[in-house]
């Protein structure tokens, strides 16, 4: 490049950000001015334009171009150009390509919610505006970008309880924080996974002592269920599951004007029906937290002493403990023992803490708490969850003598490294396995299990997944159980996650020697589902496939009892590979 082409490129650039300031700075210029840099002739942000079409509906401007001009925003000598500049970029996120639009990715959306700590007002308000155009489903939106957005509104409520965690900030801060959820809790599905976090947060700025956030939190609340056109008793009581804990948590408040009074008379219900419901769930949280003083309420009000609390839960708490890292782990075993023994002496009962006592007494719903954290996104939590089984096995099958914390962190010293054991933990598996299923299928098909939320449900199936991979070749005995256990979610929102368990079990079963009906309880589901499904048939098609490709000699062995493949496109190369295995 000559030198005339070098000052040629560093006027346009000069140029463009000339525009760029000031239409965003302090000229009175249109957004239009700055979309027209980028030469976008369907801009949404015409005033006459009352209806938002669709994001892969327009011309795209990538996001990127955008950050070398990010110093705009964060800016501090120009606070109105950078609340425009912030304010604008829900217009750039709705002009950007679907696959710049998830919210973990995105460094844009990174930094516009760093936006929402600022001391400026008017910063704070453009950036939720922004970081709320993440997650707006427009109308038009494919499913795929539909399904970016859904994650993106529950990404943004998990970064904002880090942020308010990290922040310590004035309660003007987290006003900005409250708007946010409100906004997002306004715009997501009544059903969603988004919702899960978006009402627990706003009941907790609810029970708060501070009068202003209360106020904001409940404005927040109805203007949720006033666009989810359902009314706020009943949007609560639908995640009652979800909020139960938050509220617990308030207790050591507890009068008659006090909030979760209040949300008790608003639910219809009275304290000890409610924390009764929702004790495993509000027992293990308010451990985990730390917050012995509700604990010790919650106890109150359920008229149960303290440790039988505690005993009762210990599942749902040692599962919490279990999927801590390890120095967590040995801290937090230190002090449920420390609370069931300080407890006793106080009833002047003396109690010898067992732990391998309390884990046998619970052995089977904390290995299914375990199993189910296997299919946790996160690689790390899959990792403490494998490790957590291992560490579980060690006690349950041998070391009895174990007691206290030190004999715990001695065990899972000696199991962090899971592999050089798998045979005997697949056999320790597998002499568990019924009782897991069980409460899998209570997770997944019960009369309850549309409460559950989907997310928990795909975490269900991916678990099976990853129990099946605990299990090794010992699946083989246990075949058609998990099957039953994974049919019924071949079809539906279930069934992306479904398949891919579908195929590990294939692929585990590879080495064994199958029978005809265990080669069958392969094929037959998945020809069921590929029959019943309209849209899901492409991927059944190729778990199909790949079931039919991993177990050939089997299906040649048992050709005679094989369930034939139909006629179909889709299903066209399993059919072929069947007919050509029935010749030899």
């Amino acid at each position: 490049m000559d030198n005339n082409e070098e000052s040629n490129q560093g006027t346009n650039s000069q140029d463009v950000f000339g525009v760029l300031w000031n239409a965003l700075g302090g000229a009175s210029v249109d957004i239009i001015a700055v979309c027209s840099v980028y030469s976008c002739t369907k801009c949404d942000c015409q005033r006459s334009n009352t209806i938002v079409p669709a994001a892969d509906a327009r011309q795209e401007v990538t996001l990127s171009d955008w950050l070398p001009y990010w110093f705009i925003a964060s800016s501090r000598q120009h606070e109105a150009g950078s609340a425009r500049f912030v304010r604008n970029s829900c217009r750039f996120v709705r002009h950007a390509p679907p696959e710049e639009i998830a919210l973990k990715t995105s460094p844009l959306g990174q930094g516009i919610i760093r936006r929402l700590s600022s001391s400026n007002r008017e910063i704070r308000m453009a950036a939720r505006d922004a970081i709320v155009s993440y997650s707006q489903v427009l109308p038009g939106d494919s499913s795929a970008v539909t399904q970016t957005k859904q994650a993106n509104q529950v990404e943004t409520m998990r970064i904002m309880g880090k942020l308010e965690h990290d922040l310590h900030g004035p309660s003007i801060v987290v006003e900005a924080l409250a708007l946010v959820a409100g906004s997002i809790g306004q715009i997501a599905q009544v059903t969603g996974d988004a919702m899960r976090s978006v009402l627990p947060f706003l009941v907790r700025h609810y029970c708060s002592a501070n009068v202003f956030l209360r106020a904001v939190a409940m404005e927040q609340l109805l203007a949720v269920s006033q666009a989810q056109q359902v009314p706020l008793a009943q949007l609560l009581l639908h995640f009652a599951g979800s909020i139960a804990s938050t509220l617990a948590a308030t207790l050591e408040h507890r009068t008659p004007g006090a909030p979760f009074m209040q949300c008790m008379q608003m639910l219809g219900t009275t304290a000890p029906a409610f924390l009764g419901q929702f004790q495993a769930e509000i027992v293990a949280d308010l451990f985990i937290w730390g917050n012995d003083t509700a604990l010790k309420a919650v106890a109150g009000i359920l008229d149960v002493r303290l440790p039988v609390v505690c005993v009762d839960q210990a599942a749902s708490i040692f599962s919490r403990i279990f999927l801590m890292d390890e120095q967590l782990m040995q801290q937090a075993m230190a002090r449920f023992v420390s609370l069931l023994s300080a407890e006793s002496e106080m009833d002047q009962a003396q109690i010898e803490v067992n732990i391998p006592g309390l884990l046998r007494s619970c052995s089977v719903k904390l290995i299914f708490n375990l199993v189910l954290a296997l299919g946790e996104e996160a690689l790390v939590m899959r990792q403490r969850a494998r490790s957590a089984v291992a560490t579980v096995r060690c006690i349950l099958d041998g070391s009895s003598e174990v007691a206290g914390s030190q004999g715990m962190a001695d065990i899972v010293q000696a199991n962090s490294d899971v592999g050089a054991e798998s045979s005997e933990l697949s056999a320790f598996m597998s002499r568990h396995i019924l009782g897991v299923l069980a409460y899998m299928n209570e997770l997944l098909r019960e009369p309850g299990a549309a409460s559950q939320g989907e997310h928990r449900r795909k975490q269900g199936v991916r678990a099976v997944g990853g129990l099946i991979e605990l299990l090794g070749e010992q699946t083989a005995r246990h075949t058609s159980n998990v099957v039953a256990t994974l049919t019924p979610a071949l079809s539906g929102p279930l069934a992306a996650s479904a398949l891919d368990a579908w195929v590990v079990l294939a692929e585990t079963l590879q080495a064994v020697k199958l029978s005809a009906d265990q080669v069958n309880a392969l094929l037959v589901p998945l020809l069921g589902a590929f029959i019943a499904a309209d849209t899901d048939r492409p991927a059944i098609a190729q778990a199909l496939d790949r079931v039919v490709a991993l177990h050939r000699s089997a299906i040649k062995k048992h050709f005679a009892h094989m369930c034939p493949v139909p006629e179909h496109p889709l299903l066209a190369t399993s059919r072929t590979v069947m007919h050509k295995l029935g010749k030899r």
